[in-house]
């Protein structure tokens, strides 16, 4: 079953219309960030592909978790990202953040793009758990710094550690950096 057959199915299952989906993102997540009711339409007659925040608000909206609005369809095991799709992004200042993983995954992986002399804010995971990061250098030179511990990292090099502890990551250099984030489990 395709996304957009299991969207419609649940949602005419609930006797809910577009409309009434649309209403519910809205009240949920405010005009700024809820997708639009012609998004809505457009995702449930197949035009176009769902990105993984406008699944998660059509989850909510329908009062279904993620699973199960994505159990039997086509992104329950898989999901292919082409280069040219249309990916959620974080953009702070002096960086871009990329998700590059499918939504169904346990981890998240981001391909982040950070300015010579930019910093990114400190993160951590929520303590209870077992949550874990890994670095990958793809271009440039880049500082992360784990709690105390400032490790400069270049092309191909990579680190890991519990992202329970606070860290952040720098461009020092006079060149922008790349590098990809992979986080076990997701957490956003």
């Amino acid at each position: 079953m395709k996304l957009y057959e299991k969207i419609r199915d649940i949602r005419e299952s609930k006797h809910l219309s577009i409309q009434d989906v649309s209403n519910n993102i809205l009240k949920i997540f405010g005009e700024k960030k809820a997708i639009s009711y012609r998004t809505i339409y457009r995702m449930e007659q197949g035009h176009i592909a769902a990105r993984f925040s406008s699944i998660l608000q059509i989850a909510y909206a329908l009062g279904v978790g993620l699973p199960t609005l994505l159990k039997g369809t086509e992104l329950e095991d898989r999901q292919i990202i082409r280069r040219k799709d249309s990916l959620d992004e974080l953009r702070g200042e002096g960086f871009i953040a990329k998700v590059v993983s499918s939504p169904t995954r346990s981890f998240l992986g981001l391909l982040v793009r950070l300015e010579p002399k930019k910093k990114m804010p400190s993160e951590r995971s929520p303590s209870e758990g077992n949550y874990e990061k890994l670095i990958f250098v793809l271009k440039g030179t880049m500082t992360c710094i784990v709690g105390e511990e400032k490790h400069v990292l270049r092309f191909y090099d990579s680190v890991s550690f519990k992202s329970t502890l606070t860290h952040r990551f720098e461009n020092n250099s006079k060149r922008p950096c790349e590098f990809l984030i992979f986080e076990n489990p997701k957490h956003f």
